[in-house]
């Protein structure tokens, strides 16, 4: 007779994690605050569109410059110290900020800096965090799970939920505090990661003789295209984000003119978004467990297509909350489902350059589809682009079947645990 097995609530984690998620709850709050009040410090200042562009383009554009070097520097460190030199840098260009708004010495130049610098920071904490949860928890694919559905949940409560509205209010009160709340944060986060003890793998890594950060980089881009599901995973990731990224840059422009909302009906939708995000992290496992990674992630995947034409085809507000809150539940369950698969497959000492091997070719999707969204409305209205890109992920999700239902994905995780007991 098969027994029970136990829920998620009972799956234990360990104070390891535990102190990790701690630290992600703080400085994504702390993020929050910063991105709320970034903007208006920056209008403030310049009253200025295109400054505004480019503060937002040095906060992202570290993605692209540094994340392939930051995955080679997490396989080569501890992964810890490489979370806590993240959050150190950021306290301390973020006290420099705080400085110089104290001293009316803040312009331009600095806080384009200042984003860049939290930009690469955040590059290097984020695959540290990502490629440290199999050290502090396990490699079984249930506490995996929980795991990364926790960490989603947090960094959206503190991102989405509790940050921005508390920045905003807080620049309202004095335009300084954001800022060194946000400091206070990264200080906060540096000191509990810096508290888990570190473990024997960990010394392991840093003990390895030492290729090329180049022929390292490559080792990495080799072993993700090597592999047929960490391939497709990043292939359809990409192709989704043509659809995410569509499908956000216009949401503005369809709550106006489709849904006649005011703008505060934009931010709501909004809040639509993170509230399904939050739920559909948190239950994840549950679902994976119920009816396997596959199904979370091609139904999720078709879910959101769905999600997305309803949004193009149907100009009803409540209709279109609820697609919004179908698409971050629906997005943050295939996100913890391609998180652990990755987690599951690759060896501990590639898994930070197959992340941000992976995270590259999936980011090539956001500029290609907020462009083809503009085009699209642009020439044939607002709600074309959301007909376009529903059918286009549904479409995807039909092509990408054979490789990543549930058996192909039971397959690949199979194979993985030989060629990892093997290499012992």
């Amino acid at each position: 007779m098969r027994t029970k097995e136990p829920g998620n609530s009972k799956v234990k984690l360990g104070g390891r994690f535990h102190r990790l998620f701690a630290a992600t709850l703080v400085s994504a709050t702390g993020t929050g605050m910063h991105a709320a009040a970034l903007p208006l410090l920056v209008l403030q200042i310049t009253n200025s569109p295109l400054a505004l562009s480019l503060v937002v383009v040095a906060v992202e554009i570290p993605w692209v410059l540094v994340s392939l070097y930051a995955g080679v520097v997490v396989d080569r460190l501890d992964r810890r110290q490489v979370m806590v030199w993240a959050d150190i840098v950021r306290f301390a260009i973020l006290i420099v900020l705080v400085v110089l708004i104290l001293t009316a010495w803040v312009n331009l130049a600095w806080l384009v800096l200042t984003a860049f610098v939290l930009g690469v920071g955040q590059v290097f904490f984020d695959l540290a965090a990502q490629s440290a949860v199999p050290d502090f928890v396990s490699r079984d694919p249930r506490q995996l799970s929980v795991a990364n559905g926790r960490i989603a949940a947090a960094e959206i409560n503190g991102e989405d939920f509790v940050g921005p509205p508390l920045g905003s209010a807080l620049f309202g009160v004095w335009h300084v505090l954001p800022f060194a709340g946000n400091a206070l944060s990264f200080a906060a986060s540096g000191m509990l990661i810096r508290s888990i003890r570190p473990d024997t793998a960990t010394k392991a890594t840093s003990d390895a003789p030492r290729k090329s950060a180049r022929a390292e980089i490559v080792e990495g881009i080799r072993w993700l295209l090597g592999n047929r599901t960490l391939k497709a995973l990043a292939a359809i990731s990409c192709l989704s984000n043509i659809v995410a990224s569509a499908q956000f840059a216009m949401l503005a422009l369809l709550a106006k003119q489709a849904l006649g909302l005011p703008d505060i009906g934009f931010g709501l939708l909004l809040t639509a978004t993170a509230v399904g995000a939050t739920a559909g992290g948190l239950a994840a496992s549950a679902i994976g467990k119920r009816f396997g990674s596959g199904t979370v992630l091609l139904a999720g995947k078709a879910g959101v297509g769905v999600a997305v034409l309803v949004l193009g085809l149907v100009a009803n507000v409540w209709v279109a909350a609820l697609m919004m809150l179908a698409t971050g539940a629906l997005t943050t369950a295939q996100n913890v489902v391609v998180s652990t698969l990755r987690q599951q497959i690759v060896p501990r000492n590639l898994l930070g350059r197959v992340l941000s091997s992976s995270r590259m070719v999936v980011m090539i999707g956001g500029p290609v589809g907020a462009a083809l969204g503009g085009l699209l409305a642009d020439s044939f209205g607002v709600q074309i682009p959301y007909v376009a890109a529903g059918i286009f992920l549904i479409l995807v999700t039909l092509v990408f079947y054979p490789r990543l239902n549930n058996r192909a994905l039971a397959s690949a995780t199979v194979e993985s645990d030989v060629l990892a007991e093997e290499s012992k």
